[in-house]
């Protein structure tokens, strides 16, 4: 084989690769925090974009609990916003919000609270059977998102 022919090859085996991980690789403050016996699972997201702020900040933190199929069935977020200066950090508020996306899981009990350089937010969630009446599962979730003295969160 020529070098032109091995190049073009070269060059049609990239093109052909699949592009699943893209996504993983783009925001890597995306990670699964919890997974159940039945394949179902929490994921979380951080919102850390850029900013330009240079000494306070309002960020978001999301747990999505997912079905062992990916589906997406409930979430909770935390908004926290925060002060820093390179020496410490304070969170001065926080606020929490949900988002249901199936039918047989409902959210109650929601709450945000603040201390020190955490925001918190949390929420229980409990499984119905398809009568309505029969809880199957109960998860109590409680989101942290803590900024560190520099900006940084977690």
């Amino acid at each position: 084989m020529n070098k032109r022919l091995k190049v073009i090859i070269f060059l049609l085996m990239i093109c052909m690769m699949p592009f699943s991980n893209v996504k993983a690789l783009e925001n890597t403050n995306t990670y699964i925090e919890e997974t159940f016996d039945d394949g179902s699972y929490i994921e979380i997201v951080i919102d850390d974009g850029n900013t330009n702020a240079r000494t306070s900040i309002t960020k978001k933190k999301t747990a999505t609990y997912k079905g062992s199929d990916g589906t997406a069935l409930w979430s909770v977020t935390v908004t926290g916003t925060f002060n820093y200066n390179g020496t410490t950090s304070s969170c001065t508020s926080s606020s929490v919000s949900t988002a249901n996306y199936s039918s047989t899981w409902k959210l109650s009990n929601k709450k945000a609270s603040k201390s020190g350089a955490t925001a918190s937010a949390s929420v229980t969630a409990k499984q119905y059977h398809s009568n309505g009446t029969t809880v199957l599962r109960t998860i109590n979730k409680t989101v942290k998102l803590t900024c560190d003295k520099n900006g940084k969160l977690s």
